[in-house]
């Protein structure tokens, strides 16, 4: 555990940059909602191998064991200076910074435990989480193992009677069929929101068409009106005209009557004629 201030190693095997990405893996399956709570170990130190690996830039290669193995070793330390800053918290010092806070934890760390608290930026990503924020100055060590609970190993350094998957004991985030249900209730109501847009939608487009129709009918009425009189004014036109043919003709047949030589009919004819002249000449002066 010893740390490299020019290359940034902690010890042989993992670096700076590849303890964080540990953590990350941890964090990103331990507390997803949907698959934490329901999966079992093996699923779940194989998740954050597969996660580690994915993102793994630095070119080691670490099997699960190892992985295991180095989590075990930060989630029992920095449960520990979790402890320590619980501690040094809880004196209420006035004027004390953040930063001195943590110098005090790691001089803290130091009395009790005999090592340097190398792995501050293990915590700075873990503080904030249950586990290791609500300490009330207890730390990982006082507390029993569970059944659950798989050794590294036999004592020794690497034995911290913690495991990969020590996120069960972190605040459990809500259940995989509640978090369903949660999903489930979001997206019906999003579907009835939908629904209710689209059914307004439809409905003022309906509205819309009804009018366009009802106009349209308007329009096709005014027109059969207007044609309708249109063709009552030609008939009558028509009609004028049929008349005034017919008094040309009646005025054609009038003239000849009038223009009737009689010398040459007998007594019966020459009186027909005489008569229809004078009822002709009798209209016209009454016209007149």
């Amino acid at each position: 555990e010893n740390a490299s201030s020019t290359k940034g190693k902690r010890g042989a095997n993992f670096s700076v940059e590849e303890d964080q990405l540990l953590v990350s893996a941890w964090l990103n399956t331990s507390v997803d909602p949907v698959s934490s709570n329901e999966q079992t170990q093996a699923t779940f130190h194989q998740k954050v191998w597969e996660y580690f690996t994915q993102y793994n830039k630095s070119g080691n290669t670490h099997t699960i064991t190892s992985l295991l193995s180095c989590w075990g070793l930060i989630s029992e330390r920095t449960n520990k200076f979790a402890g320590c800053m619980a501690k040094v918290n809880a004196l209420h010092k006035s004027g004390i910074t953040e930063q001195d806070q943590i110098i005090n934890a790691k001089a803290l760390f130091l009395e009790i435990h005999q090592k340097p608290f190398l792995l501050e930026h293990c915590w700075l990503m873990l503080k904030d989480q249950p586990k290791f924020a609500n300490l009330n100055g207890r730390s990982r060590a006082s507390v029993p193992p569970t059944p659950e609970s798989t050794s590294i190993g036999e004592g020794g350094e690497g034995d911290c009677g913690s495991r990969l998957g020590d996120g069960c004991n972190l605040e459990r985030p809500i259940g995989k069929k509640a978090e369903k249900a949660n999903r489930k209730n979001k997206a019906i109501g999003k579907d009835v929101g939908e629904y209710l847009t689209k059914k307004m939608k439809f409905i003022d487009e309906v509205t819309r068409l009804e009018e366009e129709k009802m106009l349209i009918e308007r329009e096709k009425l005014t027109i059969k009106k207007e044609r309708s009189e249109e063709k009552l004014k030609i008939e009558k036109e028509k009609v004028m005209i049929e008349k005034k043919k017919f008094e040309m003709q009646y005025m054609l047949v009038e003239e000849r009557i009038m223009m009737k030589d009689t010398s040459g009919l007998t007594g019966t004819q020459k009186a027909f004629y005489e008569q229809l002249q004078e009822e002709i000449m009798a209209k016209r002066s009454s016209h007149n």
